[in-house]
Protein backbone atom coordinates (compact mmCIF):
# COMPACT_ATOMS: atom_id res chain seq x y z
CA UNK A 1 0.00 0.00 0.00
CA UNK A 2 1.60 3.21 -1.06
CA UNK A 3 1.57 6.06 1.43
CA UNK A 4 -0.11 9.84 1.42
CA UNK A 5 2.58 12.31 0.03
CA UNK A 6 3.63 14.09 3.18
CA UNK A 7 2.31 17.78 3.69
CA UNK A 8 5.14 20.51 3.74
CA UNK A 9 3.28 22.96 4.62
CA UNK A 10 3.66 25.16 7.59
CA UNK A 11 2.03 24.73 10.54
CA UNK A 12 0.55 28.75 9.58
CA UNK A 13 -0.35 27.68 6.29
CA UNK A 14 -2.27 24.92 7.58
CA UNK A 15 -3.82 27.23 9.74
CA UNK A 16 -4.83 29.68 7.26
CA UNK A 17 -6.15 26.48 4.44
CA UNK A 18 -8.44 25.04 7.02
CA UNK A 19 -9.45 29.06 8.15
CA UNK A 20 -10.40 29.32 4.46
CA UNK A 21 -12.20 25.89 4.31
CA UNK A 22 -14.49 26.73 7.01
CA UNK A 23 -15.39 30.15 6.02
CA UNK A 24 -16.70 28.29 2.94
CA UNK A 25 -18.32 26.22 4.68
CA UNK A 26 -20.05 28.63 6.50
CA UNK A 27 -20.76 30.27 3.46
CA UNK A 28 -22.60 27.49 2.52
CA UNK A 29 -24.76 26.63 5.90
CA UNK A 30 -22.41 24.53 7.85
CA UNK A 31 -22.34 24.99 11.33
CA UNK A 32 -19.49 24.19 13.47
CA UNK A 33 -20.37 21.74 16.74
CA UNK A 34 -18.35 19.72 19.05
CA UNK A 35 -18.97 16.63 17.37
CA UNK A 36 -18.08 17.30 13.94
CA UNK A 37 -14.90 18.95 15.58
CA UNK A 38 -14.13 15.65 17.07
CA UNK A 39 -14.34 13.99 14.26
CA UNK A 40 -12.43 16.44 12.28
CA UNK A 41 -9.28 16.16 15.12
CA UNK A 42 -9.56 12.34 15.18
CA UNK A 43 -8.98 12.45 11.72
CA UNK A 44 -5.85 14.66 12.20
CA UNK A 45 -4.25 12.69 15.02
CA UNK A 46 -4.81 9.94 12.54
CA UNK A 47 -6.88 8.01 14.76
CA UNK A 48 -9.49 7.65 11.90
CA UNK A 49 -8.51 7.94 8.17
CA UNK A 50 -10.01 10.90 5.79
CA UNK A 51 -12.18 7.99 4.05
CA UNK A 52 -13.61 7.16 7.50
CA UNK A 53 -14.47 10.64 8.42
CA UNK A 54 -16.37 11.62 5.23
CA UNK A 55 -17.75 8.14 5.39
CA UNK A 56 -19.10 9.33 9.18
CA UNK A 57 -20.06 13.08 8.06
CA UNK A 58 -21.65 11.27 5.28
CA UNK A 59 -23.93 8.62 6.98
CA UNK A 60 -25.08 11.72 9.23
CA UNK A 61 -25.44 13.93 6.22
CA UNK A 62 -27.80 11.18 5.29
CA UNK A 63 -29.58 10.85 8.71
CA UNK A 64 -29.73 14.64 8.73
CA UNK A 65 -32.16 14.80 5.49
CA UNK A 66 -33.87 11.49 6.18
CA UNK A 67 -35.30 13.56 9.94
CA UNK A 68 -36.04 16.84 8.04
CA UNK A 69 -38.03 14.47 4.76
CA UNK A 70 -40.23 13.24 7.93
CA UNK A 71 -40.59 16.56 9.46
CA UNK A 72 -41.84 18.39 6.12
CA UNK A 73 -43.85 15.11 5.04
CA UNK A 74 -45.48 15.64 8.59
CA UNK A 75 -46.35 18.81 8.09
CA UNK A 76 -47.85 18.08 4.96
CA UNK A 77 -50.16 15.32 6.24
CA UNK A 78 -51.11 18.26 8.55
CA UNK A 79 -51.80 20.92 5.98
CA UNK A 80 -54.17 18.65 3.65
CA UNK A 81 -56.60 17.13 6.77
Amino acid sequence: MSQAPKDNRSAAQKARDTAGIIGSLKHEGYVPNAEDEAIHQQAERGEITSEEAIAIFRKRALERERAARVVTDNWRNCDSA
